[in-house]
């Protein structure tokens, strides 16, 4: 088949499946990744030991040797409301994943898109495989494939902001589609998204220190704050934090009280308030809560998240001149 024919048959099934937007690299476009990586280990040397952790991530010619061709495809969170006695207090884009078992939309998005490689012959990996099992840096892959760019707070954008689902995948056939994003560059003035960074762990455009993020502190790091690091540093937050993308002007354009409603959310929502998850039951919080945190909290770690709520509570009994950010 021709592969400028394959390319656009690809693109048309992701849009089918339920994406909104995908395209196709060459697997040669994802090496620039790894200067990245390194320019990146260079200005935050703590940071090496965590991309170690992740795995291989700038390995995907050695990891799939086989493969020809990245394609990415986008999903937007913004298509469902977000209640906002959550924010603040819940990353978005973990309790509005798609992924999630509770919603599925994402699950259901890519089991078409993979019967469909299959049906015609592609071999395919990838999809909604997390973390380490990842496809590779799915961001700089979108970004090369020209669905957005990446901007000073190291988040992926759209022309609808950063609260994007990503989902990758390496074929073995060799086709490119690139889209051409008219999106404009951060200002070269602006820093609102480290001015506020809770923690600090923003300290320059592009680059931040992953062990000293809110988002990793209060999930993958069981809650635990950095050596040195004041209590006040997480402020609200209680799983995740969205802090830099919420204070960046570019996603100051959705309004979340519009849209779908999120399967049982907004339902949970009064129960997720940190006075109650305090007192939650451990079988509550890990039926209830859990399942919408996008495998960011493991099952034994309920009580994580009530030291987590606790903390909420305390920062915000305080000034809002003594938290972070």
């Amino acid at each position: 088949m021709d592969d400028n024919r394959l390319a656009q048959q690809i693109h048309d099934m992701a849009i089918a499946c339920g994406f909104d937007h995908c395209g196709i690299i060459p697997i040669e476009d994802m090496e620039g990744f790894r200067k990245r990586l390194e320019q990146r280990e260079k200005d935050i040397p703590a940071s090496k030991f965590f991309y170690q952790a992740i795995g291989n991530l700038a390995g995907i010619r050695e990891r799939f040797p086989w493969a020809q061709s990245v394609v990415v495809c986008t999903f937007w969170l913004g298509k469902y409301r977000y209640p906002a006695s959550l924010q603040g207090k819940y990353a978005k884009s973990f309790f509005l994943s798609p992924g999630n078992d509770l919603c599925g939309d994402l699950a259901k998005s890519c089991s078409q898109l993979e019967s469909w490689f299959k049906a015609n012959g592609i071999h395919g990996e990838g999809g909604t495989q997390f973390g380490h099992l990842s496809i590779g840096p799915l961001r700089y892959a979108a970004m090369m494939a020209g669905l957005g760019i990446i901007r000073k707070n190291n988040f992926f954008y759209t022309e609808k902001g950063s609260f994007i689902e990503l989902v990758g995948y390496v074929i073995d056939h060799r086709c490119t589609l690139r889209q051409n994003p008219s999106l404009r560059p951060c200002a070269e003035k602006c820093n609102l998204c480290q001015k506020n960074c809770p923690s600090g762990a923003l300290n320059g455009p592009f680059t931040m220190n992953p062990f000293e993020c809110v988002s990793y502190i209060t999930t993958f790091g069981k809650g635990k704050l950095p050596e040195g690091m004041d209590d006040t540093a997480c402020s609200t937050w209680i799983c995740g934090c969205d802090s830099c993308q919420d204070a960046c002007p570019y996603n100051r354009i959705h309004d979340w009280e519009k849209g779908l409603s999120y399967p049982g959310l907004e339902a949970l929502a009064s129960e997720l308030a940190p006075e109650k998850v305090v007192g939650q039951t451990a079988e509550f919080i890990s039926e209830k809560v859990l399942p919408y945190t996008d495998y960011h909290v493991a099952p034994d770690e309920v009580e994580m998240l009530r030291i987590n709520a606790a903390r909420s509570l305390r920062n915000a009994r305080r000034s809002p001149a003594s938290i972070g950010g």
